[in-house]
């Protein structure tokens, strides 16, 4: 049995790196956690308006961050291959390295417009640790936002060996979405033997409709922050 401190933070992600990128390199400094989720895109903004190398530039700065701080982070972030953009969670490892990364494979509608899916469901190993990671819709293929059928990854995680799942997301605040989104962390972390570890994109002014905190594999809310505002929780997972 290990214990393993996870941290999440539901920040406020503005458009471009300058605004994002010295909050999320705050954050990993003053950290004192194993792995650190931030939300879908946090750090080029959800737009695909970045600089490839401005943005490869920054990733540098956040892995000297995470190898300073000892904790890996699953940073949000736009980043684009062959001339095709994908929403990517980018994993950093506690010594700097590059773990992996996972491209968003149920992009919405409205994401597809600009970004392409991925193809690839991973698991990664890290510290004795297996856990793979989704992004917003990949979780849950919010009705309406295609594409069909529901491919079930948090499922398919499960079945690959995973522990824990970090799932990033900036879902908005349309609250006809609240309760799906809430039922379907739960159901699926039931599912799927997972813990499920959430970090959603703050609102200025209004409560999001996806809450940022930790399932357990019993489908039970372990920790869960207010929908409005900016917050950050901690919480010790005992992985068998």
């Amino acid at each position: 049995m290990a214990t393993i401190r996870v941290s999440g933070v539901q920040m406020v992600v503005g458009k471009s790196k300058k605004e994002n990128l010295p909050r999320i390199l705050d954050y990993i400094n003053k950290s004192d956690c194993d792995f650190l989720v931030f939300p879908e895109m946090a750090l080029t903004g959800y737009n695909n308006g970045f600089s490839d190398a401005r943005t490869a530039e920054a990733w540098a700065q956040i892995a000297t961050a995470c190898r300073n701080s000892y904790v890996t982070a699953i940073v949000g972030t736009g980043c684009r291959h062959e001339g095709h953009t994908h929403i990517q969670s980018r994993v950093f490892g506690g010594d700097g390295e590059l773990i992996g990364t996972h491209e968003k494979i149920v992009p919405t509608s409205a994401d597809r417009e600009w970004c392409r899916p991925g193809a690839e469901l991973n698991v990664f190993s890290y510290k004795e640790v297996h856990f793979g990671c989704l992004i917003c819709n990949d979780l849950w293929v919010t009705p309406g936002c295609g594409p069909y059928p529901d491919p079930r990854l948090s499922y398919q995680l499960g079945q690959k060996g995973a522990q824990i799942i970090f799932h990033s997301i900036n879902s908005g605040t349309s609250d006809i979405h609240l309760a799906y989104h809430e039922s379907n962390l739960r159901l699926r972390a039931l599912e799927s033997q997972v813990y499920i570890v959430t970090a959603n994109a703050a609102h200025p002014k209004e409560a999001i409709n996806a809450p940022s905190g930790v399932v357990s594999p019993k489908g039970e809310w372990l920790v869960q922050v207010p929908l409005l505002g900016e917050h950050v929780y901690t919480y010790d997972l005992e992985i068998d």
